[in-house]
């Protein structure tokens, strides 16, 4: 079947064009599904061929509900001919296998109707049809009261008989007797639904819930809204809406939740920089994080006047929540306020998203006519414009709970220990979590953890619970995979899980292990940490390295965690995978050991034959692979298998799950199947949790060490997550390799056109270099080196890969050869002024002898003191040397030689985790020596053989240390004799040997010297060519900076003139 299916839905893609299948499946991925059913990712659908769209209908939508969604996208994008053709009108609302046109809901009394009268009265008066069952005595009391009263309405009626069989029906139009005994379950159920559907077009109008309330009311029913807890709760909801409503929606955020909005932005952002250092530029590492951290104060004193000046609607929220701390009133207020926000923002946020699929439609089709008219620009103008006001108009309980925390970080930042509000806000933050409250762990628009407010929290929490041990379970997938709703089945949890509504981050829930249980499982307490749908296709403007990061924190803090996919395809979280494997064997400080499991959605429950080992094989020898491949490119040698840094049996730790529904939605019920998956799963979990108990699990003070350790270590690593997967590394890796080669080329040529120049000059053969001399000496190697990049960028296998990153190599290959220019220029124009100033003082040297002889003669009777022999020769100085000068005088200062080193090491060696650290602490390093376990990996089967490599090996890693320490010393001094001064390229000209001798070392043996070897050594030997060069800087500047050249020669002349005057006796 499932073929033929597959066949009828290829034949309607294969006839749309391709314009009208771009616009399907952008349709696809934004259309309306029924509840239960999740949006293919983006990325997945948009690479999709015909055959493989075919596939993924099917596997995401299941046989039935598959036609449901190809016919209603058909609509949606204007091919309703094509969709009648394909889907002929058969009825307008529900479908061929619905028994019901509309949505029923189906009422049941529990227990004997006639002595529960209130419940029956109640069922009777809001249900459109009622239906009972009777047993042959029941039907001897027909004309009892209460069977009486209901023969007698005028609600329709349905009696079922269950030891009768061929009953009479009554003429009454809307009165049905029927006999059930010996009718089979399909007979029955035909025989209800034909009698239901011709009973339910006579009856009245549908009942809404709050007219069920009222007769609930008249039938002396307890209503929850009617307690005074729940209606003093409603009323301080209502007073928070009084506020929110007297704002324009897309103004809240900003004008009632200042907080959260730019300054907490800025701060993130400053927060980051202060560990990455991508904007250092010309600032050592020190003045730079000093600069920023007077920037975060400066922002942390905003927020405070903030809080010091705080608004009505957050003066509300925290009255309310301070009043009655762990009670039911509180739970009742944030259930209110979640529901009253609800309907405040639905109908505008479905306005505008409705608005930005058109818009982003709008855009694709330009780009692919590869249009560059003002109408795209118009499109792309108005599409940025509508996402921003999507952002600033979703609001819920969270953003309220957030600006609460982000009052509390900015108190603490301003050391307001003292003030009331600021100890009361923890407190109430660890009550409603304790309650069972979602709380923010990550917010979601920055991708940031505040530290001090979530520490604070579990401090509380710690206090209260006397530090508990908690067991930690997080959730990760792809948008609409599910796993919000899999939780909520499973823990009855309150996630979001509507895929409109998804809230950004990653939120924490708590929950009680019962007393009898927790002994048996050895933890308290139970922590889900659910997370934002990786790859959100309304998610344009997120940022891939924040996804990674989201996903390699969860795994991290998790001690199990659920991977959780909907189908078969493991691409989209395989790449993210990979990445949060890179991070893990980069911060080995952490001694991360996660552990996960994978829940396949939507797939039948697989039976153990050959076929599915092979396919569990199958999907171990992937993990393996990535893992190896990850494990190579970060040179970690005791890593070789996925489960080596995320434990996991490909035995036992693979789930499959059937879909939620039983047919097609709306009117579909749930899958009994999909309960028991849920129940299996959780008891798996706790056998695994069990099993991790007998290790280690985190005290509730610990856990809070662990998030603050673990998210420094990810705003630490600057490099791994902006890629999205291994192959994205590897591939910038080599280009790197391959730009550093052509950028030394380049380099190397203007060294030597400099070192040309400067003989040139010395010679007096040269009194003025123009811009187009140096220009047309550069530009043929230039363009050579150009053309090899560009080459590379087309023929290389991984090209499409490297497509994304040619415009930035282009622009650094165009920069460097800028900035080579003007060194090569500047320097020429130093030594052209420090050859014409020496030649001027040459000239001027017999005038002032001769002017200062003059003076001696005139005060020959005459005893003149050091003061005033001093005065007199500055003065003679000053009159014959001022014109001397250009009156446009060459800057005194030299390039700063530190800030360079840093800033070339921070570059070349990005890669490398933890490098800002290394370098800040660099003078602190022992000197530098071989550790054979650190610096050498064996290639065989890539394994560190530590203390036993052979003697002949270590014989040849200290000859090349030796012969690269030589060569670079042979380097300084030759530079030292050309008195050409300092260049930044002798820093580069040093790291061209150590890694040309390194590689050539590696050549024909058995073993590699590690990235960490070649770092390490060139921070020893950066530091002391720094020393030289700042030498040679000195030295260059005093010779051909004229200002301080004619001051070292104004001693020497004094000296002589001093001398002279001594010796006055002796002068003609």
């Amino acid at each position: 079947m499932e073929n033929k299916l597959k066949e009828f839905l290829l034949r309607i893609l294969e006839d749309l064009l391709e314009e009208e299948l771009l616009k399907f499946k952008f349709q696809l991925t934004n259309v309306a599904l029924a509840e239960g059913y999740n949006q293919m990712p983006r990325g997945t659908v948009e690479q999709a061929s015909r055959v493989k769209l075919a596939d993924l209908l099917i596997q995401y939508y299941g046989n039935e509900y598959s036609k449901v969604v190809t016919q209603e996208v058909l609509k949606a994008i204007n091919q309703r001919n094509l969709a009648e053709r394909f889907f002929p009108p058969m009825e307008k609302r529900g479908k061929t296998e619905d028994r019901f046109e509309n949505c029923i809901a189906f009422t049941n009394l529990h227990g004997n109707a006639e002595i529960h009268e209130r419940q029956v009265r109640f069922l009777q008066e809001i249900s459109s049809v009622i239906v009972i069952l009777l047993s042959t005595s029941d039907f001897d009391k027909m004309n009892s009261s209460l069977l009486f009263e209901f023969w007698s309405s005028s609600k329709p009626l349905i009696c079922l008989f269950e030891n009768a069989e061929n009953i009479m029906d009554e003429n009454s139009a809307n009165k049905v007797r029927i006999g059930i005994k010996n009718l089979n379950k399909i007979e029955l159920a035909d025989k209800i639904t034909a009698t239901l559907t011709t009973l339910l077009k006579k009856s009245g109008s549908p009942y809404s819930l709050s007219s069920w309330a009222n007769v609930a009311k008249n039938n002396k029913f307890i209503i929850d809204e009617d307690q005074r807890n729940c209606q003093e709760a409603k009323n301080k909801a209502d007073i928070l809406m009084d506020i929110l409503r007297k704002v324009k929606l897309s103004e809240i955020k900003e004008k009632l939740l200042p907080l959260q909005g730019g300054l907490w932005h800025d701060w993130c952002k400053k927060d980051k920089e202060l560990y990455q250092l991508r904007e250092k530029r010309n600032k050592s590492i020190e003045e730079y994080k000093n600069e920023i951290e007077k920037e975060k104060q400066k922002i942390c004193c905003e927020q405070y006047h903030k809080v010091i000046n705080l608004n009505d609607l957050m003066k509300s929220l925290l009255e309310s929540l301070q009043s009655h701390p762990e009670t039911h009133t509180e739970l009742y207020f944030l259930q209110w306020l979640s529901m009253l926000i609800d309907q405040l923002t639905t109908r505008e946020l479905e306005k505008l998203h409705q608005r930005h699929s058109f818009l982003l439609a709008q855009v694709r089709t330009e780009k692919q006519k590869q249009s560059k008219r003002d109408s795209l620009r118009r499109w792309e103008t108005e599409l940025e414009a509508v996402s921003k006001e999507i952002s600033d108009s979703t609001l819920g309980i969270e953003y309220l709970l957030r600006e609460v925390g982000q009052i509390y970080e900015a108190l603490e930042e301003a050391s307001s220990q003292t003030n009331t509000l600021f100890l009361s806000l923890p407190q109430m933050a660890a009550d409603l979590m304790i309650s069972g409250t979602p709380i923010e762990l990550m917010g979601g628009d920055e991708s940031y953890v505040p530290l001090k407010w979530v520490a604070a929290v579990f401090d509380k929490i710690s206090e209260k619970l006397r530090d508990k041990r908690v067991f930690v379970l997080s959730v990760l997938g792809l948008q609409s995979s599910g796993k919000s709703t899999l939780l909520n089945a499973m823990f009855g949890l309150q996630f979001n899980f509507s895929a409109g509504r998804c809230t950004r981050g990653a939120y924490m829930q708590l929950l009680k292990v019962e007393e009898m249980l927790r002994e048996q499982l050895g933890f308290d307490f139970l922590l889900v940490v659910d997370t934002e749908g990786l790859r959100a296709s309304e998610l344009i403007n997120k940022e891939q390295n924040e996804e990674n990061e989201l996903a390699t924190f969860v795994i991290g803090l998790g001690n199990l965690t659920l991977i959780n996919i909907f189908g078969k395809d493991l691409s989209e979280i395989q790449d993210i995978l990979q990445i949060a494997i890179h991070a893990f064997l980069r911060m080995k400080q952490l001694s991360i050991s996660p552990r996960c499991l994978f829940v396949h959605q939507n797939i039948e429950e697989i039976i153990d034959t050959n076929e599915s080992m092979e396919k569990k094989k199958w999907l171990q020898e992937r993990l393996d692979e990535m893992t190896l491949a990850a494990a190579k490119h970060e040179q970690c040698s005791d890593v070789s298998h996925f489960s080596d840094v995320i434990k996991f049996d490909v035995k036992t730790h693979i789930h499959y799950f059937t879909n939620l529904w039983e047919g097609s939605p709306p009117m579909a019920p749930p899958n009994p199947c999909y309960s028991h998956s849920v129940q299996d799963l959780k008891s798996k979990i706790l056998k695994h949790a069990k099993e991790e108990s007998s290790g280690y699990i985190f005290k509730i003070s610990e856990l809070k060490v662990r998030i603050q350790d673990l998210w420094k270590a990810l705003v630490n690593e600057n490099f791994i997550f902006r890629f999205k997967n291994t192959r994205e590394v590897v591939a910038m890796n080599k280009l790197e390799i391959m730009y550093n080669g052509w950028a030394w080329k380049l380099r190397s040529h203007v060294l030597d056109l400099q070192n040309q120049l400067t003989n040139q000059i010395q010679h007096g053969e040269v009194e003025k270099i123009k811009r187009s001399l140096i220009d047309s000496q550069v530009v043929k190697t230039h363009e050579a080196i150009k053309q090899e990049l560009e080459k590379y960028f087309q023929e290389d296998r991984d090209r499409d890969i490297l497509a994304q990153w040619k415009g930035r190599f282009d622009d650094d290959l165009k920069n460097l050869k800028e900035e080579l220019i003007v060194q090569t220029m500047k320097k020429c124009e130093d030594l052209i002024s420090g050859k014409q100033i020496r030649d001027l003082l040459k000239e001027q040297k017999v005038i002032i002898e001769q002017k200062l002889l003059e003076e001696i003669r005139e005060r020959a009777g005459k005893e003149l003191h050091d003061k005033e022999l001093r005065d007199l020769f500055n003065k003679i100085w000053s009159e014959n040397i001022s014109n001397l000068l250009s009156p446009t005088r060459p800057s005194a200062e030299g390039p700063n030689v530190d800030i360079e080193l840093e800033n070339i090491l921070l570059e070349h060696f990005k890669q490398h985790p933890n490098i800002v650290n290394q370098i800040r602490y660099r003078d602190m390093k022992k000197t530098f020596s071989i550790n054979y376990s650190k610096h050498v990996i064996t290639s065989q089967k890539f394994q560190v053989y530590g203390p036993s490599v052979e003697e002949f090996e270590k014989d040849i890693i200290n000859k090349t240390t030796a012969q690269i320490m030589k060569q670079v010393k042979e380097i300084i001094h030759i530079r030292e004799q050309q008195n050409e001064g300092y260049s930044s390229s002798y820093f580069h000209e040093i790291l061209k040997v150590i890694h040309t001798e390194a590689d050539a070392a590696s050549q024909g043996v058995g073993f590699i010297l590690t990235n960490r070897y070649k770092l390490e050594l060139a921070l020893e030997l950066f530091q002391e060519a720094a020393n030289s060069f700042k030498k040679m800087c000195i030295a260059f500047n005093k010779a051909n900076n004229p200002v301080l050249y004619l001051d070292s020669k104004r001693e020497e002349f004094f000296t002589n003139f001093k001398l002279s005057y001594e010796n006055r006796q002796n002068i003609g």
